[in-house]
């Protein structure tokens, strides 16, 4: 559903308040990819206070946490913006922004975060809110129009990030022996490591589920290995431990934009479709950088 801002006259913009709770609930859930929990009133309010445990350390170092919201005369909600500064680098922060992908919701909410940063440097979506599962970035395809109105003003890539989902179990698969297993506390779930005379081949970190879905975290490989029996196997074994966890998906952040040489995305991504996983979107995030005075907007 795409809500025309036009047929209500001009958009009005005011401050989160208490009441719009159960309309922000409807437009978080009209947003919400395949893999991502349904938000809850408690997980709203962890991003409205600036919480977050995907990133609890990027959310304590913001400052001026404001949330606005876009509302019609007929009293429904068109949109919602939450924006922060980051005093550490004087940069202003788009924190997350959801409007049904309306072009003209979008271009307005961001129009009013891009007032309140002045001309600094600004970076949107770049941490992981409590709205979702440690999901960074916005979907380009779910928020072509957004990610249009970004771009309108300004706004180029900073990165990009692959949201793929599977649904558990997955038969087939081959499996490695001799993988060593470790409890985890953040994220709380296993790290498996594949040895070889005491030097870690490889290892994946996986996060037990929340309702029914699990993530798998920075399954790597040592560089100098050479094939796909490795990792694939590795990736059979962690999918397993997810299944003994009791999910019944998994989804996985493929970061394309690592800056480690020697990380190859296309074969990672090559693994994870053999192993029936599917791309939900890809996940971007921004930035612009500062104008000069007078050139705000």
């Amino acid at each position: 559903m795409v809500i025309s801002l036009s047929r209500f006259g001009s958009p009005r913009l005011r401050p989160y308040e208490s009441a719009d709770e159960a309309a922000v609930l409807e437009l978080l859930a009209a947003d919400r990819l395949p893999g991502q929990p349904v938000c809850t009133a408690s997980m709203l309010g962890d991003a409205l206070a600036g919480r977050s445990v995907a990133d609890p350390a990027g959310w304590a170092a913001l400052d001026g946490l404001v949330t606005t919201v876009l509302w019609t005369p007929d009293g429904g909600i068109g949109g919602i913006v939450c924006c922060a500064g980051r005093p550490c680098d004087d940069a202003s922060l788009i924190l997350w922004l959801h409007c049904r992908d309306s072009s003209e919701a979008a271009a307005t909410l961001i129009a009013r975060a891009l007032e309140g940063s002045g001309a600094r440097l600004v970076y949107a979506f770049p941490l992981a809110s409590a709205l979702t599962r440690g999901l960074i970035g916005l979907p380009e395809r779910r928020s072509r129009a957004t990610h249009e109105a970004l771009l309108a003003v300004g706004f180029t890539g900073l990165g990009r990030c692959r949201y793929l989902r599977a649904e558990l179990p997955v038969a087939g698969l081959p499996h490695l022996g001799h993988v060593e297993l470790k409890d985890t506390v953040s994220p709380p779930g296993k790290r498996l490591e594949v040895r070889r005379c005491g030097r870690v081949l490889a290892q994946a970190i996986v996060e037990r589920p929340v309702g029914g879905v699990g993530v798998i975290h920075s399954l790597t490989v040592a560089p100098d290995t050479c094939g796909q029996d490795l990792p694939l196997g590795l990736l059979g074994n962690a999918m397993d431990v997810l299944v003994g966890f009791g999910a019944r998906e998994t989804i996985v952040y493929l970061d394309e934009s690592h800056d480690d040489p020697e990380w190859d995305p296309a074969a990672a991504l090559r693994t994870y479709l053999f192993a029936d996983f599917i791309e939900v979107d890809r996940l971007l995030t921004l930035t612009r950088p500062p104008t000069p005075s007078g050139m705000r907007g």
